[in-house]
């Protein structure tokens, strides 16, 4: 391999920006062997170029169904780095943005690096002539198996399924439900599912999306085939099968995990499905001698798998040459044939060469090694790219998964549902969300609609600006005239005739002088300079923003340029779509009940608090800490709590309770049909909308009883004592003294809350993403989607925009209200 020397524009070292998280600069302390595999590969990088210094650009991270968009809100801050990884599915989405730089120029010189390149993965990294990632590594998706679990069901470790009928089969022998084991698993997140279900789908002989001939990409994914590995699915996870040694019933043998990785550790799975990267449970923290590896069982059409690869490509915003040329380097490096044999080396020396890939340990000289790898890893290899099928890389199928998961969360919670039409309804939803399919002549259609609502809409605007000014012309005008009474006409009292009249002749009555214009400038000088900083913070980090965003909502936005002018389009697509009516309606919802459960109660607390005799700071000190706990942690607290496993508190709490329940049945036969059943809490549709509402009212209660217990120290005693002296009661005091003055206050939190409520999402976003079955969807949601995991800022904007004219009507009944309300000082307490 050619080593190039990088040098800086002075001859001194270049830095490189590396992304960060699992891809980026492997830690000196790792444990497990892929993390020291790539250190290792990393430091015989540091010693071939001295000269380049690379350090971590990671960015903001966020977890669960969003965990991708980190990278994404780093490029459209302008933080993005230099050197970052790229998937398949991601590809076309990082072009079309312009992302990535070009590599042709580098390849020419270096033609080596894509020999190594298998002809699928090199056919979908050059767009249009132009080569835009290198592979760092290939892999296929495989069989994993547990074979201490194949074992003890009586299965031969040696011999995994090798077709659908098989799979089946050791599926229901290594399903035991009483120990919360399953013979395989699905990761029961938004992408998990589909991620591991298109495998089925190229098993059955279909296909997930498909370019036609005239360059538009559609979903293919409902087609015949679709169906039937969509039944196959719901024979996994729902159909119900006899357990041939007692007779007893049960349903799928197959589970969805929200602890996808920590419960095939834990032995929960018998088989699951992983890539064959360079090493089997390469991060997994199972013991590697345990685990098995095959080629994915054949369905109906045969042997079929994903094929992948993890690629590095070249920011395109790079401007300086040397940094551009110490990216190259990295990129050559890294999916070069020394970066391969020494990860190879480095799994041998660490014990684990019967996992490693039996053609590298031929190619690298460790040929004593395979007779110890076993034959169903060799075929998992072989098979698995002979039969091959790269995951989705079409317009938009970044975020393909997430957007297919739909049908399977649905046939899963009800398996009486159509499988044809949920996957018609998913694909067309996709088709228009997506891949921008539409009809022809429908957008024209769509388009004159809105341009005549919009004309509407402006006529409508224009008359109630107009009714406005008139009103504020008018109220000035009177204000005006007032203003000039004594100037050389002063209003007299009634009756009492004006000197000029010939009236009374008695002293003059005093004027109010009129202040000069300069003096009326000094007087307003002052006040203006010490609020400008005030205003120029909100022109900056209010109103520009909101320009801008009133003018991204007419464009295709792209971050890096490029963006263009489209209309209503935005618009016309928000409103036509189901998704966003459903986050409407969901966030209404989501206000209603938070009101309904959680406005009241810290008034009822505050009262409360009030009447407490002794340790009145130190119960108040204790409802407010929740204020300063980070969110984050209290929505992982209360997903914790939510764990549809018995590990779960409230599963937990429900278990104890069933035990003492059947304790009591032989005392109290009727007790033993108060048997709960464990929740599933998040995952279930109907559940999910309350269970993240709940931990927003119990972290807000304590703060907000603080303020309405600051608010009733300015209500005067004697009021309480004037009720006493009448005999009122407690609650009498409460309803007529206490609640009326607070009223101004609780309608403007009130106005205030609901707002706020609308626009809620991150503890949804942190506790569901929005799901299940968009169950808790929001239109927060469905705008943060849109603009940083799909990369459709103008459609996003445009939400953006549908939403706050829906709030307006609130804030303008708030501002009225604050309007006529005076405050005063509180009392001592």
């Amino acid at each position: 391999m050619v080593v190039s020397p990088v040098h800086g524009a002075d001859g001194g070292p270049v830095t490189l920006h590396l992304w960060g998280g699992n891809w980026g600069i492997p830690p000196k302390d790792a444990t497990d062997a892929w993390q020291r595999a790539q250190r290792a590969v990393f430091e015989r990088f540091q010693q071939l170029h001295p000269n380049v210094r690379i350090v971590s650009a990671n960015g903001i991270e966020v977890q669960g169904p969003a965990s991708e968009s980190g990278f994404l809100m780093a490029m459209a801050g302008g933080t993005a780095p230099d050197v970052f990884y790229v998937n398949l599915r991601k590809l076309d989405s990082y072009i079309s943005q312009n992302f990535l730089y070009p590599l042709n120029e580098y390849v020419a010189k270096d033609p080596e690096v894509m020999q190594r390149v298998h002809p699928i993965i090199r056919d979908i990294v050059t767009v249009n002539g132009k080569t835009y990632c290198i592979p760092w590594f290939q892999c296929v998706m495989a069989l994993n198996y547990r074979k201490d679990l194949f074992k003890e069901a009586g299965l031969d470790p040696d011999k995994p399924p090798r077709t659908w009928d098989e799979f089946y089969d050791d599926c229901k022998r290594l399903t035991i439900p009483e120990k919360g084991q399953w013979g395989f698993g699905f990761a029961a997140t938004p992408q998990g599912t589909p991620y591991h279900w298109i495998d089925f789908l190229w098993q059955a002989g279909g296909d997930v999306v498909r370019q036609e001939p005239n360059g538009q990409w559609r979903a293919v994914f409902n087609s015949p085939q679709g169906v039937t590995a969509l039944k196959f699915y719901r024979k996994l996870v729902a159909d119900p099968w006899t357990r041939a040694s007692d007779g007893q019933v049960f349903h799928g043998v197959a589970a969805r995990s929200m602890s996808y990785p920590q419960d095939i550790a834990d032995g929960k799975f018998g088989m699951w499905f992983a890539y064959s990267t360079d090493i089997a449970a390469s991060k997994s923290d199972v013991n590697p001698s345990l685990i098995g590896m095959a080629a994915l069982p054949a369905g109906p059409a045969g042997r079929a798998n994903e094929i992948n690869a993890g690629m590095w490509g070249m920011n395109s915003q790079i401007k300086d040459k040397p940094v551009r040329d110490a990216a190259w380097e990295y990129i050559k490096f890294m999916g070069s044939e020394e970066a391969e044999r020494i990860r190879t080396k480095a799994y041998v020396e660490a014990g684990l060469s019967k996992l490693v890939n039996p053609d590298k340990l031929q190619k690298y000289g460790y040929t004593e090694y395979l007779r110890g790898v076993p034959k169903s890893w060799m075929d998992a290899n072989t098979e698995g790219f002979k039969h091959g099928h790269p995951e989705p890389h079409g317009k938009n199928c970044d975020m393909i998964y997430t957007e297919m998961d739909y049908p399977f969360q649905a046939i899963a919670l009800n398996p009486r549902l159509d499988p044809k039409k949920l996957l018609d309804d998913c694909a067309g939803k996709i088709n228009t969300k997506l891949l921008g399919f539409t009809p022809p002549g429908e957008m024209d259609h769509k388009r004159r609609i809105g341009w005549i609502v919009f004309a509407f809409v402006l006529v409508g605007l224009g008359s109630m600006t107009a009714i406005q000014i008139t009103r504020l012309a008018r109220a000035h005008a009177e204000d005006s005239g007032v203003n000039t009474v004594g100037e050389g006409h002063r209003a007299l009292p009634h009756g009492r005739p004006n000197r000029a009249e010939g009236g009374h002749s008695g002293p003059p009555l005093p004027t109010t002088p009129t202040p000069s214009r300069t003096h009326t400038f000094q007087y307003h000088l002052v006040p203006w300079l010490f609020m400008a900083p005030a205003v120029l913070t909100i022109l900056v980090w209010a109103y520009y923003p909101l320009l801008r965003g009133m003018v991204m909502a007419f464009q295709d936005y792209r971050i890096l340029g490029g963006s263009h002018f489209v209309g209503l389009d935005n618009f016309i697509e928000a409103v036509g779509r189901d998704t966003f009516w459903i986050a409407i309606l969901n966030s209404l919802i989501y206000a209603v009940m938070s009101l309904a459960l959680g406005f009241f109660v810290p008034i009822i607390l505050a009262l409360m608090l009030n009447e407490v005799p002794r340790g009145k700071m130190f119960f108040r000190t204790v409802y407010y800490l929740p204020a300063v706990t980070s969110v984050l942690v209290i929505m992982f607290l209360w997903k914790w709590f939510y764990d549809p496993s018995p590990r779960g508190l409230f599963n937990t709490l429900i278990a104890f309770y069933n035990q003492a329940a059947i304790s009591f049945s032989h005392l109290i036969p009727a007790v033993s049909h108060w048997v709960i059943p464990s929740q599933t809490w998040l995952q279930n549709p109907k559940l999910a909308m309350l269970c993240v509402i709940l931990p927003g009212i119990w972290a807000g209660a304590g703060p907000g009883s603080i303020i309405y217990l600051a608010a009733m120290k300015s209500i005067p005693e004697d009021m309480y004592e004037a009720a006493d002296l009448d005999g009122a009661s407690v609650w009498r005091k409460v309803w007529s003294i206490t609640l009326p003055t607070l009223k101004p206050l609780i309608i403007i939190n009130f106005v205030g809350a609901f707002i706020g409520s609308f626009k809620a999402m991150e503890n949804i976003f942190i506790m569901t993403g929005g799901g299940p079955l968009n169950a808790t969807h929001t239109i927060g949601l469905e705008i943060w989607y849109n603009a940083f995991m799909y990369l459709k800022f103008g459609y996003a904007t445009a939400a953006a925009w549908i939403m706050g004219s829906m709030l307006i009507g609130f804030t303008m009944y708030q501002l009225k209200i604050l309007r006529n309300v005076r405050f005063s000082a509180g009392g001592q307490g």
